[in-house]
């Protein structure tokens, strides 16, 4: 009978144990609704390339935010007092299309090991000065970018007003791909990436490569303009090496270094990781990702000029179907 007793003890203790751990955990950071993140570490990735970790409030606490989606964050439309009058009617030489006194911008978060207690975004720096373009002109930018420029001049514990899930967009698993009205799958994906549209395209492809149950293969075009310029390379190569053949990515860049492109100039020695040089064209693609009769589903992020001339038009001249494509 005390046998009988002590095991009973024993079960609602355990039972009440898993209940409390249950009750216990924080509910996601994100909801949907406005929260305020405070900036718990900063680092300089790149000469123009800054990693913000912000805080998630406990260690325990989940981000929340499915694969594929983005969070928005905040920022004061105008900061510099000295431009406030000049920038109310224009911004880098051009009209300036937004009002108010208030900007918002969407990023995706870069993968973490650790996915709860804090999230990394890493945001590519648009400082005022003069820059050559690819094809060789030098053009002024007089403001910079206005998000970027706001996040430049934030140090470790000043707070950001962040708001998620943001998109339309979502990554089920398994090569079940959401866009707005369906979902489409495939087990081979070509992912288009330019400059900071590379963190979507990794927040998908980690969670693939850490599915056990995920078979799914992915070849990836990035472009940029000079070596110096390609963010998380570090992430990008470790997830090349460990993707057992699953993860392929082709690096572009407008300025490539001396040896760029010959054998052996790349990191790594197998042929998951190739280079090439100037804007992505029809042949780089034919090259680099799926064929159309493979059925792959393909992913853009970057740059407008990029998406429409360099992706859009040349996917489209390929004979990708366009119910197959979808921009983040």
């Amino acid at each position: 009978m005390l046998v009988i007793i002590g095991v009973a003890v024993l079960l609602v203790a355990v039972v009440a144990f898993f209940a409390w751990k249950a009750l216990s955990t924080p509910p996601p950071f994100l909801n949907k609704k406005r929260k305020t993140a405070e900036i718990i570490d900063i680092k300089q990735l790149s000469h123009d390339t800054k990693r913000f970790r912000l805080s998630l409030g406990s260690s325990r606490t989940p981000l929340g935010l499915p694969i594929g989606k983005h969070i928005r964050l905040f920022a004061p439309n105008r900061n510099n007092p000295e431009a406030e009058l000049r920038r109310e009617r224009s911004w880098n030489g051009r009209p300036c299309r937004e009002a108010g006194s208030e900007i918002q911008r969407s990023y995706t978060p870069t993968p973490s090991v650790k996915n709860t207690g804090f999230v990394d975004v890493v945001i590519k720096i648009y400082r005022p000065g003069k820059f050559q373009m690819p094809d060789g002109r030098e053009v002024t930018w007089e403001d910079g970018g206005k998000m970027s420029h706001y996040l430049d001049s934030r140090q470790v514990g000043d707070k950001i007003e962040i708001m998620g899930p943001i998109g339309m967009h979502e990554y089920l698993g398994c090569g079940q791909f959401k866009v707005p009205g369906k979902v489409i799958a495939s087990k081979k994906y070509g992912l288009l990436a330019g400059g900071a549209g590379i963190t979507p395209m990794l927040q998908l492809v980690w969670a693939a490569l850490h599915d056990p149950n995920d078979t799914c293969t992915f070849s990836m075009i990035y472009a940029n303009k000079t070596e110096h310029d390609i963010l998380c390379r570090d992430l990008i190569e470790e997830m090349i090496e460990s993707s057992n053949g699953r993860f392929r990515v082709t690096y572009t860049v407008d300025f490539p270094p001396e040896n760029w492109g010959q054998p052996g100039s790349a990191r790594l020695s197998n042929n998951l990781l190739t280079q090439k040089t100037g804007f992505i064209t029809a042949d780089m693609i034919k090259e680099c990702l799926p064929s159309p009769d493979q059925q792959p589903i393909i992913l853009m992020c970057g740059p407008p000029p990029m998406i429409e001339f360099a992706c859009k038009k040349n996917l489209d001249a390929l004979g990708y179907p366009a119910d197959m494509c979808a921009v983040f």
